[in-house]
């Protein structure tokens, strides 16, 4: 688990490691001889996976209320959860830009991805019969039931991704990168089944919406200089809707913490080609319809004439 001193630390080991390559490259990056014949910006596309982190953990997890009556606590249920979650097909596009100076970073990135989420619950414990809310108070019952308790929830999630990048080259190549990620998503299409068991208060009640701040790593292979191929994982660092700094999204009765794996293609196109400090001119200029000048044949000519004489 993160806390936010954690998150802190790793927050500025990534901009001193940054800080670090900055000095050793001298405001040059990989990607600096790109720029020489190609734009610096480009299409960045995306395929991959994504889920949730700890979908797979079982958690603990007792509610309990208070008696109205006697002025004690009662507990309503205590048992184990069991989550499954779902690993689904991710993709998006984007831009990418190089940075011509850089300073932290060498590359951003803006783009839309999008993803299934889907997350399945089973409980497994003993739960007590509690009195109906829309009751007057009645004594909660001290005999427990064994239960076996599913919930369900899916949606499909599309979101705003931005990022700094910053590379590592390894080889002519080859690179590693690092990076900061900021992403805001919206649940849509939203298909739950509500836990069968009722919070007396809420703790985590879903929205839709949610906002987070990434990390990044990966590794790219360039393929031509203006092709390059990325493999990516980004995972939340710090939740901003709500402000969670454990980073772990409260969906359905737990909290998981959204992670994607990506390839990317970078493709970036021809600069437009200028005439100006060219050796040779346009074929459509009047320079460039004849190979010799008349000068020039004219000298011919008069040589001739001279070795006749």
């Amino acid at each position: 688990m993160f806390s936010r001193l954690n998150i802190f630390i790793l927050i500025g080991s990534i901009f001193l490691s940054l800080c670090f390559t900055v000095n050793v490259s001298a405001q040059t990056s990989f990607f600096s001889p790109t720029l020489s014949d190609y734009r610096s910006s480009g299409w960045n596309l995306s395929l991959g996976g994504s889920g949730l982190g700890g979908s797979h953990s079982e958690f603990q997890e007792e509610w309990i209320t208070e008696n109205l009556l006697s002025g004690t606590t009662d507990t309503l249920y205590s048992g184990t959860w069991t989550p499954d979650g779902g690993f689904h097909l991710t993709g998006g596009i984007g831009r990418v830009w190089i940075a011509k100076r850089p300073l932290l970073a060498d590359r951003f990135t803006l783009g839309v991805i999008g993803s299934k989420r889907s997350i399945v619950e089973s409980f497994n414990g003993r739960v007590a019969p509690f009195p109906n809310p829309t009751l007057p108070p009645t004594p909660v019952p001290t005999t427990f039931i064994d239960s076996s308790l599913t919930s369900s929830a899916s949606s499909i999630n599309l979101g705003i991704y931005g990022s700094a990048l910053r590379a590592i080259p390894i080889s002519p190549d080859l690179f590693v990168e690092l990076g900061l990620g900021a992403s805001f998503r919206y649940d849509f299409k939203l298909d739950t089944t509500p836990p069968p068991l009722t919070r007396p208060t809420p703790e985590n009640e879903y929205s839709p919406y949610s906002a987070s701040l990434e990390i990044i790593v990966g590794a790219g292979v360039m393929i031509w200089r203006n092709r390059f191929m990325r493999v990516q994982f980004a995972t939340d660092i710090l939740q901003l809707a709500p402000i969670n700094g454990t980073a772990k999204l409260p969906w359905m009765v737990g909290s998981y913490r959204p992670y994607r794996v990506i390839m990317n293609w970078d493709l970036f196109g021809h600069k437009p080609l200028k005439a100006e400090g060219s050796c040779a001119a346009p074929t459509h200029s009047e320079k460039a319809r004849e190979l010799f000048g008349k000068d020039m044949r004219g000298y011919g000519r008069a040589k001739n004439k001279v070795k006749k004489r």
